[in-house]
């Protein structure tokens, strides 16, 4: 049985620049995207998904998340999808660790789930994106 692979975000980047057959799936809201930024793709040939793993203002599991994951991964990787390294992003790694779980289930047996996501753990001025995480490693990110 597999399990998802647990990826820091140096690790997640350098495999997504080497690798063309990986993509970026961050399952954090729109309203995140929008107002926190987002991963900038463009060293890794812009391959990013934006697709939230619950929705605002419920935070409910969004029930298009299969489909619209399968039908985007398809189309990026053709027949070969399935075997694609998917690396889930959110903002601390518990959302994109369930998306990766639910992934699994789905047989995209690559799934990875990127440590302390986009804006990592709270520091003790209770703010994110200084300890750890994607923006906390200075990788590269832009404003939606």
């Amino acid at each position: 049985m597999s399990v998802v692979k647990q990826i820091n975000p140096i690790e997640a980047f350098e495999l997504l620049k080497k690798d063309p057959d990986s993509v970026l799936v961050d399952v954090r809201t729109f309203e995140e995207f929008n107002f926190v930024g987002v991963a900038d793709a463009s060293e890794f040939n812009n391959r990013m998904i934006l697709l939230p793993w619950q929705l605002m203002p419920s935070m409910e599991v969004n029930h298009n998340f299969n489909i619209s994951l399968k039908k985007e991964l398809e189309k990026l990787f053709k027949e070969k999808a399935t075997k694609a390294k998917v690396v889930f992003l959110c903002r601390t790694g518990g959302r994109s660790n369930q998306a990766a779980n639910q992934a699994l289930t789905l047989g995209y047996e690559n799934s990875y789930n990127l440590v302390n996501g986009f804006e990592g753990d709270l520091d003790e001025f209770s703010q994110r994106g200084k300890i750890n995480g994607w923006k906390a490693k200075l990788l590269p990110w832009r404003q939606k």
